[in-house]
């Protein structure tokens, strides 16, 4: 199991650097049309949706990463006046409930990008683009957002039983 874990890690570290590197295409992308824009009156109509699609995506390509190295926004007010088992077992009823949670939008998501496929559902602006393409980051940045949770929620089942 050790291997599985290790092999996730690696996968989501991945899916973060290539949200980064979204990030960084964005910003290149805006910098470019703005020059355009201003030196020559031209402007390029596909970065707009292109940068709308990939915000989505960054979002979803990170969060399990940011949910693992704890860079969540958490209120402690509770959890300050706890002793450190009922902080343990707080925690993993909110990590199994997070994760139910997801595995509830992992079904949404996918039955949504199965409709938007059997459809041929598309966003038609200034490109015309496939919502499936656009979609499909959905349930699996769920996917993997359930797993982390429920990961979580072992971790901390296991504290409750060593902490006594």
């Amino acid at each position: 199991m050790k291997g599985f874990w290790k092999f996730f890690d690696k996968l989501i570290e991945v899916m973060a650097a290539l949200a980064g590197a979204i990030l960084l295409f964005i910003c290149i992308a805006v910098c470019y049309t703005i020059g355009m824009r201003f030196l020559f009156t031209k402007t390029t109509i596909w970065i707009i949706p292109a940068t709308e699609y990939a915000l989505l995506w960054i979002v979803f390509l990170s969060t399990t990463w940011l949910l693992r190295e704890g860079g969540h926004i958490t209120t402690d007010i509770l959890f300050a006046h706890l002793d450190e088992k009922a902080k343990h077992r707080l925690g993993c009823i909110m990590f199994v409930l997070s994760g139910v949670a997801c595995a509830v939008m992992v079904y949404l998501g996918t039955a949504h990008l199965v409709d938007c496929t059997i459809n041929r559902v598309t966003d038609v602006r200034a490109v015309t683009v496939p919502k499936s393409v656009v979609f499909i980051i959905i349930p699996i940045g769920f996917i993997f957002l359930t797993m982390q949770f429920f990961r979580m929620a072992w971790s901390r089942f296991i504290d409750i039983r060593t902490v006594g």
